[in-house]
């Protein structure tokens, strides 16, 4: 009997010490996910920053060692400006995701029409169209109050517009519509561009990723639409994406009232 009760009694301990370990180690998963999220985003933004920094480099060390020539300087200089530019942008992508993991990022939360705003930043992207010789429409535009990050959403939607002139080839168009119907408030962008395969949707969201096309056809660092998703996410906004050879249809659907945290 006392060997019964003893035997049970180190299973039971074994059992505890088993149950424990599990447990122990359900816990650090989630550390040891963040880490990892951490060590590979860490990575990808090295190897992002790493191509416009030794272009810079590169750039000023030839600028440097040849003898002064007004027309060979304002090609290193420009190219050594929009270097500049791309590395600013790219580390300013990286801290505002990096305030968004944080919950960093301050709301400034009030009502406001999305139809004033996306016609904002139909003006900021305009520019953009015109160099690339892509026609920049603007669709039905009806009334749509919602509340939330003016400077926000304006953002998303330029991101949105960037993304498809920079995939549209010239000649081609993108179109924006703004809706207020029932109790959606609607962003609606197409484009004819190259559009996006349908293996590689499921990954647009993810950050740095780029698709093959996009690679080829445009420069970038895949952080646009990560912030896009985050901004929508933050507005209980819902932003889908379809597509095909003809083009892509990006529509962010949002509440007609949006209780913020």
């Amino acid at each position: 009997m006392i060997g019964i009760f003893g035997t049970a009694a180190f299973a039971a301990l074994i059992l505890v010490a088993l149950g424990g370990f599990l447990l122990a180690r359900q816990s650090t998963i989630p550390v040891e996910q963040s880490m990892e999220q951490m060590r590979r985003f860490m990575a990808d933004a090295a190897h992002e920053l790493r191509t416009p920094v030794t272009i810079l480099r590169t750039r000023t060390e030839i600028a440097l060692s040849q003898a002064r020539d007004p027309a060979g300087d304002a090609v290193a200089f420009q190219t050594i400006e929009r270097e500049a530019e791309r590395l600013g942008s790219i580390v300013g992508d990286l801290l505002t995701l990096a305030r968004a993991d944080a919950g960093g990022r301050e709301m400034v939360r009030a009502s406001f029409y999305l139809d004033d705003v996306a016609s904002q930043a139909v003006a900021a992207a305009r520019t953009l169209a015109e160099r690339k010789g892509v026609a920049l429409v603007v669709g039905s535009f009806e009334e749509a109050q919602i509340m939330g990050d003016a400077g926000l959403v304006e953002r998303m939607i330029l991101i949105v517009l960037d993304n498809a002139i920079k995939y549209t080839p010239s000649g081609g168009r993108v179109r924006l519509d703004v809706t207020g119907r029932d109790v959606r408030r609607s962003v609606v962008v197409t484009d004819s561009g190259i559009g996006i395969p349908a293996d590689q949707l499921p990954r647009i969201f993810e950050r740095f990723y780029r698709g093959d096309s996009a690679r080829t056809h445009a420069e970038g660092a895949g952080l646009g639409l990560p912030i896009a998703r985050w901004i929508a996410d933050l507005h209980g906004a819902r932003i889908a994406v379809a597509s095909d050879s003809a083009g892509t249809r990006v529509e962010i659907d949002f509440p007609a009232v949006v209780s913020l945290p």
